[in-house]
């Protein structure tokens, strides 16, 4: 009785002292919940710390998610405040012109409202790991479409069918509608895709045959509302919006010279996804 007494006053103490880590774990998190500290700083054992770092990793995410939401609603205020003002003022003026001002600053406040609502849509997807999207699938989805608006263009695909980049379906169909609809509408009547697999991405190329754009412009196309050709209908966000959600899923976007075709190259990486 002694021996099984004994025993169960060590079982006691060990769990105890053992657990004692995780009750300091517990009020930091207390304090962080209060505001009095924003991290877990507590010198811990080496068995807890590891579940610490993740837990700090975390909050980091967190904080840096709140961050992008403060900044995007920011963009979206300033970018929705001129257009407002200017139909004010067109409305307290009592302007002839008043349903052309509104037409023309109802349509600058949708594509800003597109442009954000497509960020939204990428960041809040951005941790889903399981995200997978087959690039040859998105590619002929996007090739029916154009062929109804640009019957005249012709477009050819070649490359890997299987492959999958860690992306949204509908995110993928944006980023590749946008480019290849660009290269349709700019080109000289032929676009070619071309879907590798680089390593841990997924390489897709576009290129068209028209007049391509001269290498000092080709960064500031990627600025929002930026064009160069202003005689065709546009938005100038289209490129915006594709480099800032290939930027939000880890991918890189870039503009090049095509060697066989004669005009632009897009280069769009994404992660690619495993099996």
């Amino acid at each position: 009785m002694l021996l099984a007494l004994g025993l169960i006053i060590l079982a006691v103490l060990q769990t105890f002292y053992g657990l004692w880590p995780l009750r300091a774990v517990r009020k930091a998190i207390a304090q962080m919940r209060s505001g009095q500290e924003s991290r877990v700083t507590d010198a811990l054992p080496d068995e807890v710390m590891p579940m610490v770092n993740e837990l700090n990793a975390l909050l980091d995410y967190n904080e840096k998610q709140a961050e992008e939401s403060r900044r995007h609603a920011g963009n979206l205020a300033h970018a929705l405040k001129t257009p407002l003002t200017v139909i004010m003022n067109s409305a307290t003026a009592h302007a002839p012109d008043m349903s052309e001002t509104v037409i023309r600053e109802a349509t600058t406040m949708r594509r800003q409202v597109d442009h954000h609502l497509a960020r939204a849509r990428a960041v809040g997807r951005r941790g889903h790991s399981h995200s997978r999207a087959v690039v040859w699938g998105s590619l002929e989805a996007v090739e029916r479409a154009v062929g109804r608006l640009y019957a005249h263009v012709r477009l050819d695909m070649a490359g890997d069918k299987a492959i999958a980049a860690r992306v949204e379906r509908q995110d993928l169909d944006e980023m590749l509608g946008n480019l290849i609809e660009n290269a349709a509408k700019y080109g000289g009547g032929s676009v070619f895709v071309t879907v590798e697999d680089a390593g841990d991405f997924v390489e897709m190329i576009i290129e068209d045959d028209g007049q391509g754009i001269p290498e000092s412009e080709r960064e500031r196309l990627f600025d929002r509302g930026a064009r160069l050709d202003t005689g065709k209908p546009g938005t100038g966000l289209g490129l915006a919006i594709v480099r800032d959600v290939v930027e939000i899923y880890g991918g890189t976007v870039a503009l090049e010279k095509s060697e066989d075709l004669g005009g632009l190259l897009v280069r769009l990486r994404l992660p690619k996804a495993t099996s």
